[in-house]
């Protein structure tokens, strides 16, 4: 009853608490918000976390998925900054919900203020989910909702400040991972090399074997060597739409 009331009193209007995958996490959400997808789970298993990795950073962390993810991962201090109001707080008693507030703060601001909250050079990785499209003017291609616009289009910062700021936030040799769209692949590799951040692994998704990549991770070292793995694709379902087996592997708790 305590634990029910607990959610209870974490609630506001519009919101639902639902179970996080098969996993032992819970996340609000409300439909009127970007709420976590595939992209963040699959950026939350990609992204090596070895024992070095001690602080993380996610740059634009919504409603906090990829941290909550992360913290099965590692023991590390993980901190999401989140520009929105209302995905910031919906984070934060995420991370409440969860009982993960001694390992994981979110921060509401603009990324791009990032010296108020860090020093240069400070973090071992630094993970995004960021918006996939770029702004070209043309406001009747956005979202009606000005939340989902900026989640999904890259008004309030463009991909290179994100990949700027990651690199800034990065002590040499640490790591720094996104998701994104395969499009965008030559754009984003050439911005990471331009901000010293050497691409090291790609891995394309695919919704079904025989259809184009969907999804693109990728992730590099600041101040790597010049070399660069292409791993095996991953894809997501199986000829009769279900979920693939590695992906179903990545919805269990991690033991």
């Amino acid at each position: 009853m305590e634990e029910v009331n607990f959610e209870k009193n974490l609630l506001h209007e519009n919101e639902v608490i639902n179970n996080l995958l098969h996993k032992n996490l819970k996340i609000i959400q409300r439909n009127d918000y970007f709420n976590f997808s595939l992209d963040s789970l699959l950026i939350s298993n990609f992204i090596s976390l070895g024992k070095g990795v001690n602080k993380v950073v996610d740059l634009g962390t919504g409603n906090g998925a990829i941290p909550l993810f992360l913290s099965e991962r590692t023991k590390a201090k993980i901190t999401g900054i989140e520009i929105q109001k209302v995905s910031a707080d919906l984070a934060k008693r995420n991370i409440q919900l969860n009982n993960l507030s001694d390992q994981i703060e979110i921060i509401n601001d603009d990324m791009k203020n990032w010296k108020k909250y860090f020093n240069h050079g400070s973090q071992d990785a630094v993970i995004t989910n960021p918006p996939f499209f770029k702004f070209n003017g043309n406001e009747e291609l956005l979202n009606d909702l000005d939340q989902l616009t900026l989640a999904r289009h890259e008004i309030s910062i463009t991909l290179e400040e994100i990949i700027q700021t990651a690199s800034c936030l990065l002590k040499d040799k640490g790591y720094f991972a996104m998701v994104h769209r395969p499009d965008r692949m030559l754009e984003i590799l050439d911005l990471m090399n331009k901000y010293g951040l050497s691409p090291k692994r790609l891995r394309f998704c695919h919704t079904k074997i025989d259809k184009q990549a969907k999804i693109l991770l990728v992730e590099g070292i600041k101040f790597g060597k010049n070399s660069m793995t292409v791993l095996p694709p991953l894809v997501a379902h199986d000829d009769n739409g279900n979920y693939s087996k590695e992906v179903l592997q990545m919805f269990e708790p991690i033991k």
